[in-house]
């Protein structure tokens, strides 16, 4: 894959980040807040540009990978594995690829499509409807799953005893389902919380 010209949602993506660990090892709500809008606001940028008018792209070996050239929507399937998605997302990511990176695994038995996502020690799975030809996933289909699996991870939040707890889980997840806006809107929320319990 070449090495692209770093892009403005690149350099705003990665100033985000190192902004967000450097919040919350200070516990800084306010600046935790305002740097977690500005990196939605960079992953917007990016994935506006990765709907560029192409059909999804079904990656199913090492060799599909290295042929990657462009940005755009790219579905990983068996044998490949979730690790390898996480992998692929994270290093076009860094080559300033706009690009969202969605994970499927072998149908259910009841004819089901599972979908993964790694974050931070954890793995989140949920399972949609089997596109009509998985061969040729359809852009609205690809969309759909990768905002059920967004929902998927902030819905498991309630598990957590804690706002802290809560919110490590979440931002845990960031890289997981950048694509998702209530993703973003929790984490903002978890930290109203917390700037309330601290007056």
């Amino acid at each position: 894959m070449p090495r692209r010209k770093m892009t403005p949602w690149f350099k705003d993506s990665r100033t985000s980040k190192i902004k967000i660990i450097r919040a919350r090892k200070n516990e800084n709500w306010p600046e935790l807040q305002s740097a977690v809008r500005s990196l939605q606001l960079a992953n917007k940028q990016r994935f506006s540009l990765s709907k560029n008018g192409r059909r999804v792209r079904v990656l199913e070996t090492y060799d599909d990978i290295d042929e990657i050239e462009d940005g755009g929507r790219y579905l990983v399937c068996p044998p490949l594995v979730a690790r390898n998605a996480t992998d692929l997302q994270t290093s076009l990511d860094e080559m300033g690829f706009s690009t969202i990176v969605l994970c499927r695994e072998p149908k259910t038995k009841m004819g089901l499509c599972p979908i993964v996502t790694l974050g931070d020690n954890t793995t989140v799975r949920s399972q949609i409807k089997e596109p009509r030809n998985p061969n040729k996933p359809t852009v609205g289909w690809f969309d759909s799953g990768t905002n059920e699996l967004g929902r998927t991870v902030v819905e498991k939040i309630d598990t957590f005893a804690t706002d802290d707890r809560k919110l490590d889980y979440l931002l845990g997840h960031l890289c997981a389902v950048p694509a998702y806006d209530g993703l973003y809107l929790a984490i903002i929320t978890i930290c109203d919380a917390l700037i309330e319990s601290n007056e």
